[in-house]
């Protein structure tokens, strides 16, 4: 099936959040909304990705968070997660009242950091929201801080070095990657990809703001694992040294709702490339298809 993209707007709590719209030729089935990971924006990975679904009879919605990329919103590069949760359920909405998509067929994607945010939404599920797909995800953000540092207190040390926003009300920052110094993330494969986006993108920005940081670390969202009773599929690559394996397969044996684990030879950012990325996006598109049941043609 062929699809037309476009760019958009749509309201987000106030803001303006941008997206990349993705409209089959028979509009009216499934919906799928899309976001990206740490930091990260749609231009990265949108059109790897939404297409397979396009394909599929997906109308799919891949968007920007508010203050980062190209959508609205201050302080800039600022990454809240729960604000993001909350975009995600925007950009539902939007999809919904535009009568873009079958209301009751929505599937949420999310990989790395909004893999996460999967968890989360289907824990929570908005009216219509039916599945989800969460590709190496982030499912508990204080133990993978563990792993890196061996303690919270460089990380959280740094925000507190940093956030003079509170007395000043300019926001400071703290770069995501960094070859010398810290950084938010600190494994090498995530050093390269980052470094690698910010030569590629123009709206990407490598840093966040140093109030986003014990926001972060709070956020656990496998902590929601038994609550989950929408099918969910989890992509876990079994050399990431980004989001640890060990802590998705865990939350994935606590789910008790229905789940398919693809679990891929390689790294974080593997994933991202050729020759899994096709391979992975298509068994996705084939997955979603059956969650939300027969599609039309």
């Amino acid at each position: 099936m062929g699809y037309d993209r476009r760019e958009i707007f749509f309201p987000c709590r106030g803001a303006s959040c941008s997206g990349i719209l993705y409209l089959p030729d028979r509009p009216g089935g499934p919906g799928l909304v899309m976001a990206m990971g740490f930091g990260m924006v749609k231009e990265a990975h949108a059109d790897d990705y939404a297409p397979f679904f396009a394909e599929k009879g997906f109308t799919v919605l891949a968007f920007d968070y508010r203050r980062w990329g190209r959508s609205g919103g201050l302080p800039r590069q600022a990454l809240y997660p729960m604000d993001q949760v909350d975009d995600y359920r925007s950009a539902i909405r939007y999809l919904q009242s535009e009568g873009l998509a079958d209301r009751g067929r929505i599937c949420v994607w999310g990989t790395s950091f909004s893999g996460g945010h999967v968890l989360t939404l289907l824990a929570f599920p908005e009216e219509g929201v039916q599945c989800g797909i969460a590709q190496v995800p982030n499912v508990y953000s204080y133990r993978t801080a563990l792993e890196y540092f061996g303690s919270l207190d460089p990380v959280l040390g740094l925000s507190r070095d940093l956030d003079r926003g509170w007395r000043t009300g300019e926001p400071s920052y703290a770069p995501i990657v960094s070859r010398e110094g810290f950084g938010i993330i600190a494994s090498r494969e995530a050093v390269e990809y980052y470094l690698e986006m910010e030569e590629k993108l123009d709206s990407f920005v490598n840093r966040v703001t140093a109030d986003s940081i014990p926001r972060i670390l709070a956020y656990n969202p496998g902590d929601y694992a038994g609550l989950i009773r929408r099918s969910l599929m989890m992509v876990v690559a079994s050399r990431d040294k980004t989001t640890p394996p060990g802590l998705a397969r865990e939350v994935a044996a606590r789910i008790p709702g229905p789940v398919r684990l693809l679990e891929v030879e390689g790294g974080h950012f593997d994933i991202y490339r050729e020759p899994l990325l096709s391979r992975i996006a298509r068994e996705e598109a084939e997955w979603a298809s059956r969650a939300v049941g027969e599609l039309a043609g």
